[in-house]
């Protein structure tokens, strides 16, 4: 997937989820390498009369009308939203009602039913149009499902936006109309649809620290970001077991940014791999009792989907 982030762990289900359970999912299908694209990106960004999106080409028609298809195999399914990009498909997919049926054998019926479209157009018979396997997501909270279905209505902007800035090592401001801040790295980190931030307190229960970690795993298996400074021990521990597992991370931090500062270390990597966003907050040079919580609350906030890319 050029200029996206990289999920090299597409195929890993979430632990402890019931995948035949009434859902919401984000569910994003993957090109197979040789099959011609499935749309092209067109428009300008900001031009509200030729604005981004998808115009699609043979194999996405193929995809779009097995999409609108599927709920006759499946009636209690809804396909909220869809966007076919060139080389990734985003589908906002709502399961009804409990069932018997695991969410992989609705995906299977799919990409079976797009090879068949595929030959019925004229192609050999049996060629699979997507890569093995497929990325969910799903809803686990208050508020997610506008963040997920603008995500996926976004899509074609953002595209061209990267295409425009290619790479993950660049600097950018965001802002939410009051505070703007200077920051580092994959900007679409600011916009995923599920951000959790990290705070470890000594007044945590051990069932309320417990509670926060399952949340905090969750967030990471569904393909979220984490958000904090990451000050103590044990919220660096977090940050670096995200690291480990291909989580992302939007870090805060108070250090300013020098003339020719890059990441360093693990970080270097990470950010790469488009999994790391850091942002500026000039809260002082001392990190003080103070300074942690408003680097805190900020972090919240930008959890909270309130920030956005300064354009």
């Amino acid at each position: 997937m050029a200029f996206s982030r990289r999920r090299d762990y597409a195929g890993r289900r979430c632990p402890g989820h019931d995948y035949c359970s009434k859902c919401i999912y984000h569910i994003v299908l993957n090109k197979r390498e040789g099959i011609p694209d499935f749309s092209a990106v067109v428009g300008e960004i900001g031009n509200r009369e030729w604005p981004p999106r998808v115009e699609l080409l043979p194999a996405g028609k193929v995809i779009h009308k097995a999409l609108s298809e599927l709920k006759r195999h499946f009636p209690f399914i809804w396909i909220m939203r869809r966007c076919i990009m060139p080389d990734h498909v985003h589908i906002a997919l709502y399961v009804r009602e409990a069932t018997d049926i695991h969410l992989g054998t609705i995906i299977k019926q799919l990409k079976h039913d797009c090879s068949r479209g595929w030959a019925e157009v004229g192609y050999e018979e049996g060629i699979r149009l997507f890569i093995d396997n497929y990325h969910d997501t799903f809803l686990s909270g208050k508020g997610q499902l506008d963040s997920m279905l603008s995500y996926i209505s976004d899509n074609p902007r953002r595209h061209l936006l990267r295409k425009l800035n290619p790479g993950w090592f660049r600097r950018f401001h965001i802002t939410d109309g009051g505070y703007t801040f200077e920051a580092y790295g994959n900007w679409d980190l600011l916009v995923e649809p599920e951000g959790r931030s990290v705070r470890i307190s000594r007044k945590y229960s051990p069932a309320e620290l417990a509670a926060h970690k399952r949340s905090w795993l969750q967030t990471v298996y569904n393909d979220g970001v984490l958000v904090g400074p990451f000050i103590s021990k044990d919220e660096k521990r977090v940050r670096d077991w995200a690291y480990a597992n291909g989580g992302a991370i939007i870090y805060l931090t108070n250090e300013a940014f020098g003339e020719r500062f890059k990441p360093s270390g693990v970080s270097y990597n990470v950010c790469a791999e488009g999994r790391l966003m850091i942002v500026h907050i000039p809260v002082g040079e001392k990190l003080d009792r103070k300074a942690c919580m408003q680097l805190n609350s900020f972090a919240e906030r930008i959890a909270a989907g309130e920030f956005r890319l300064l354009s």
